[in-house]
């Protein structure tokens, strides 16, 4: 990844939808397959990320020291932008590799002392004393692993305790598979809303909240961008990359409210002066968490501003 420039290509080129086993469609999909350093992983993620977070599979190669990157579910325009500006090879997707390329067992994420992620009903009733969110295997992203989505999650746990004796309610912008809104729900939430601009993932944040039981959650596909939020929530998380942050801060200020809180996460070291200087003066940052390359901010909005 060294020297390389991230590609982002037209969304309008070709959306072919993910079809999983059982859903019917007669497009060829394709997997686009890669070999890659170990130590350019979470770069590789990143780069990635915008094709959808549920897509993306990586294998860790003997040795430790290479990685395999596929990604699935692919369109044969999708799949030839990659290899052209990526290198890799691609293949037809067989209709059972999409839910087998991230089977592989994931440990529990245990959540403070009130929650605990894991990827089944039977793996949850190994944990009687805790509230379980069930997120399936196969996400690259949002399942609860990667460093984003954990900080995220404890310091949603955390404003969920600062604010027991009051309702409240919760906005999760860049929502992915849903298991922030959804633990939003369960740490007391009165009402959340979830956004996300990619059409797969609002999908299976849907799918997700139904899967676990979830009641006033309302997900929607919107670009947060372009959003003009017609209200204010009290705790606000955007967990989304720092050109987005940076470019979509009015918006995002002006939908949390005075004396609310604000966590900021999908921030690279590289890139924590600059966000944080869009949400200056307004936000006072209260914790800034930092994990490998990763960055989290938490940040309350003064009641005057």
């Amino acid at each position: 990844m060294d020297g390389q420039r991230i590609f982002v290509p037209s969304r309008q080129a070709e959306a072919t939808p993910v079809l999983l086993p059982g859903m019917s469609g007669s497009a060829t999909q394709f997997v686009w397959s890669k070999l890659a350093a170990a130590k350019w992983e979470e770069e590789w993620k990143e780069t990635l990320r915008y094709l959808g977070e549920t897509r993306l599979a990586v294998f860790e190669l003997p040795g430790g020291k290479r990685i395999r990157l596929e990604l699935y579910g692919l369109g044969k325009a999708e799949a030839g932008d990659l290899v052209a500006h990526f290198g890799g090879s691609i293949r037809p997707m067989k209709p059972e590799a999409y839910l087998a390329a991230g089977a592989g067992k994931r440990e529990p994420l245990k959540i403070r002392n009130r929650l605990v992620i894991v990827e089944s009903a039977a793996q949850a009733k190994e944990f009687p004393g805790r509230t379980s969110i069930v997120v399936p295997a196969g996400a690259a992203f949002g399942t609860g692993d990667h460093a984003t989505t954990a900080t995220c999650l404890r310091m949603l746990s955390d404003l969920a305790e600062r604010h027991r004796d009051a309702p409240w309610d919760f906005l999760d912008l860049g929502t992915g598979s849903g298991i922030l809104a959804i633990a939003g729900r369960v740490l007391g939430a009165r009402r959340v809303d979830a956004l996300d601009f990619d059409a797969d993932s609002v999908r299976i944040a849907k799918e997700n909240v139904r899967a676990n039981g979830g009641t006033h959650i309302v997900v929607k596909r919107n670009d947060v961008t372009a959003w003009i939020p017609a209200r204010t929530w009290d705790v606000v998380i955007a967990n989304l990359f720092s050109s987005i942050l940076v470019k979509a801060a009015p918006a995002i200020t002006a939908a949390v409210a005075p004396g609310g809180a604000l966590v900021l996460s999908g921030i690279l070291r590289t890139q924590e002066e600059e966000v944080l200087a869009a949400y200056r003066p307004r936000f006072v940052p209260e914790r800034i968490v930092h994990k490998g390359k990763w960055v989290a901010v938490l940040a309350s909005r003064s009641e005057t501003s």
